[in-house]
């Protein structure tokens, strides 16, 4: 009994702070003759009621024999009804990767494979062309990427002078 009592008081409370509290408030702070924090305290009165309303219909939810009898014998079929959705959405998305051409996990990890072993080969060629012994795999990386930048930027620079030469002598 009790509880039904606190249940209607914060109902009153909510509605009361919703209908009236609040667009008085909302009106007062527009026009600028608001005390401070008035509306959020009008806010938050309605807030805290409605977190007590939810929590204690939540509360009589769970208690209630008839929802934990039907969500028991429901389970099951929610459980057969997920697992048939993974195994259709599963067969949908590997016939649409066969459709669109997308790749799948093991040629992305091949692709990968492949450039952590270009960039090593990278590495390497940029320690031998300026002159340094081939750095260790688990070297500083900024310095490693500083001299990849102006490597591939020596490279720009060849491939221009190289494109000026041909184009005079055509």
């Amino acid at each position: 009994m009790a509880e039904r009592t606190q249940n209607a008081k914060d109902l009153l409370t909510l509605y009361k702070a919703l209908l009236i509290e609040l667009p008085v408030a909302g009106t007062k702070a527009s026009l600028g003759v608001a005390k401070d924090n008035e509306l959020e305290e009008t806010a938050w009165k309605a807030y805290e009621a409605w977190i007590r309303l939810v929590n204690r219909s939540t509360d009589a939810l769970y208690q209630n024999p008839f929802f934990g009898d039907a969500l028991g014998r429901s389970l099951p079929g929610l459980l057969r009804t997920q697992r048939f959705a993974n195994s259709v959405s599963g067969a949908v998305s590997a016939a649409l990767r066969s459709v669109d051409g997308l790749p799948g996990a093991s040629e992305v990890q091949a692709v990968r494979t492949e450039l952590h072993d270009l960039r090593l080969e990278l590495r390497s060629l940029i320690a031998v062309a300026s002159g340094r012994p081939a750095l260790p795999e688990q070297a500083d990386m900024q310095r490693d990427e500083e001299a990849e930048e102006e490597f591939i930027k020596a490279l720009d620079g060849r491939l221009r002078l190289a494109r000026r030469g041909k184009a005079k002598a055509a």
